[in-house]
C-alpha cells in the first residue's frame, strides 16, 4: 500500500467492503441503529442552530461589508459543516467503541493473515473485556481532545469575526479535526497491539500528511448524511487496514 494520501480514502472504501464479512457484520448492526437515533437529533439540531446562527451573523454585517455576505455565509457554512461531522462523529464513536473495539480485533486478524475468527474460542467475558477497555479508551481520548478542541473553536469564533483572517478558520477548524479522528481512529487497532494513546500521537505524527489525510477523509465521510451511519464502522476497518499495513511497525 502506497504512503501517500491517496491511500486513505482507499481503505475506508476497502472497509466499506469488509463490512459484509461474517466475522464482522453482525458487530455493525447495534450501532448503526443507535447512530441512527443520535443522527436525527445531531441533524435537526445543528439545522435549526445554523440557520439562527447565520440570520443574526449577516445581519449584523454592516452595509459598507455587504459585497462580503456570500463569502461569509460561504466560510460559516464550511465551519458549520466541519462542527457538525466532528461532534456527530465524536458521540457517535463513543457510542460505537464497544463495538468497534471487537471489529479492530477482527480485522487485525484478518490482515495479519490469521485463520477465520473462531468465536467459540473467544468467551463472552472476554468480548465483553474488549468492549468496556474500548470504551474506557475512548474517554481517554475525548479528555484529550475536549481541553483542545474547545481552545481551538474559541480562537476560530474570534478569527470569523475579522476580516481577511477569518478566510483561515474553517482551514485551522478542519485540520484539527482532521488530526484528530485519525488519532482516534488509529487507536482502536493500537489499543488492540496493547500501546498507549501517547504511543498513538507519536506514531501518527511520524506520517503526519498521510495521518492528517486519513482523518480528512473520515471528516468527510462523517459529513455525507445517513452513509455516514455505514462509513463510520467502515472508517473503523480502514483505520484499522492502514495502522496494520503502514503504523504498526514504525
Amino acid at each position: 500500500m502506497l504512503k501517500t494520501p491517496v491511500a486513505s480514502p482507499a481503505v475506508i472504501l476497502e472497509g466499506l467492503r469488509l463490512l459484509g464479512h461474517a466475522d464482522i457484520r453482525w458487530l455493525v448492526i447495534i450501532p448503526t441503529l443507535l447512530n441512527l437515533i443520535l443522527f436525527s437529533a445531531a441533524t435537526w439540531f445543528a439545522a435549526a442552530w445554523v440557520s439562527d446562527w447565520l440570520n443574526w451573523l449577516i445581519a449584523s454585517v454592516p452595509e459598507w461589508l455587504e459585497w462580503l455576505v456570500w463569502i461569509i455565509w460561504l466560510l460559516f457554512a464550511l465551519l458549520a459543516l466541519v462542527v457538525y461531522s466532528f461532534t456527530f462523529t465524536l458521540f457517535a464513536n463513543l457510542i460505537g467503541s464497544p463495538f468497534y473495539g471487537i471489529i479492530a480485533e477482527r480485522v487485525i486478524a484478518l490482515e495479519r493473515n490469521a485463520s477465520e475468527v473462531d468465536e467459540t474460542q473467544i468467551s463472552t467475558s472476554a468480548l465483553l473485556a474488549i468492549a468496556w477497555g474500548s470504551f474506557c479508551r475512548e474517554l481517554q481520548i475525548i479528555a484529550y481532545m475536549l481541553p483542545r478542541t474547545l481552545g481551538i473553536a474559541l480562537l476560530t469564533v474570534m478569527i470569523s469575526f475579522v476580516p481577511v483572517i477569518n478566510i483561515v478558520a474553517p482551514l485551522i477548524a478542519g485540520s484539527w479535526a482532521a488530526w484528530s479522528l485519525a488519532l482516534q481512529y488509529l487507536d482502536y487497532p493500537a489499543d488492540s497491539d496493547k500501546l498507549s494513546f501517547a504511543e498513538v500521537r507519536q506514531r501518527a505524527g511520524k506520517q503526519r500528511l498521510l495521518s492528517l489525510s486519513f482523518g480528512l477523509s473520515a471528516l468527510l465521510a462523517a459529513a455525507i448524511p445517513l452513509v455516514n451511519l455505514l462509513l463510520l464502522p467502515a472508517t473503523v476497518i480502514g483505520g484499522t487496514l492502514l495502522w496494520c499495513r503502514q503504523y504498526s511497525e514504525v
